[in-house]
């Protein structure tokens, strides 16, 4: 096979020289493969680094394959504290959503736009919000952000709805509930604009609810990463 752009999304070792690496793949989407012996080459020279732009082909099939050649593209992009934890995360959600062997170019485009997001230092919070959204659109689960699901009506700042992931947002009266996004917020996700800390944090809510439905229960360790330095900022500051 000839060489495909890729970024390295996960490697463990596997048996006692080589690893299992999962890549993303401009051509191919999400590839799983075998890389053979490659635990023996000196980590710092090593292609197969997170966030590294890569070439690489392999051959097989089926959805294990073989690497058979990879090299360094471009220099890599270099994330830093919470920018690092937040291309994990990216990283992850790819891994446990995208099926294999299925070209995702959006994907890869918008994958990599995150990374220079988080790399020239933007709005964390922001980059995430697009890479999740561009995702799930891109996966056909696209998010009804505009007319409640319930009544077919069109979507109201001043209302307060709930986002049920299988429909859409449906709007709530009386007390306002845990969990709920004020169409204002739905307004700021669909334009991809005037974002403030309001419309981040409930949008932030709303987002770990679908993809969550979408991930049916499978956690993510990455999450787990951040609540762990959320704490430990709690406790030194």
């Amino acid at each position: 096979m000839e060489l495909t752009s890729a970024f390295i999304l996960h490697h463990r070792p596997y048996r006692e020289t080589s690893s299992l690496v999962d890549v993303l793949t401009r051509d191919h989407g999400r590839v799983s493969l075998v890389a053979r012996g490659l635990r023996q080459t000196k980590k710092r020279s090593s292609p197969i680094q997170i966030f590294q732009p890569v070439w690489l082909s392999w051959y097989g099939r089926g959805d294990l394959v073989t690497l058979s050649q990879i090299e360094k593209d471009e220099p890599g992009y270099r994330l830093l504290g919470n920018a690092s934890l937040c291309g994990l995360y990216m990283n992850e959600l790819l891994v446990k959503l995208l099926p294999v062997h299925e070209a995702e170019p959006d994907i890869f485009d918008a994958y990599r736009q995150a990374l220079s997001s988080l790399q020239q230092k933007n709005n964390e919070q922001i980059t995430l919000r697009l890479f999740e959204k561009a995702l799930l659109s891109h996966l056909g689960y696209g998010l009804a952000l505009t007319v409640d699901a319930e009544s077919g009506e069109a979507i109201e700042e001043d209302g307060i709805y709930i986002y049920h992931p299988d429909s859409g947002p449906r709007r709530v009266f009386g007390q306002r509930l845990q969990n709920t996004v004020s169409g204002r917020s739905l307004r700021h996700l669909e334009q991809e604009a005037g974002f403030d800390e309001l419309s981040l944090k409930e949008i932030k809510h709303m987002m770990r609810s679908v993809i969550n439905y979408y991930l049916g229960g499978r956690p993510l360790h990455s999450r787990q990463l951040f609540a762990g330095l959320n704490q430990f900022n709690t406790k030194t500051n």
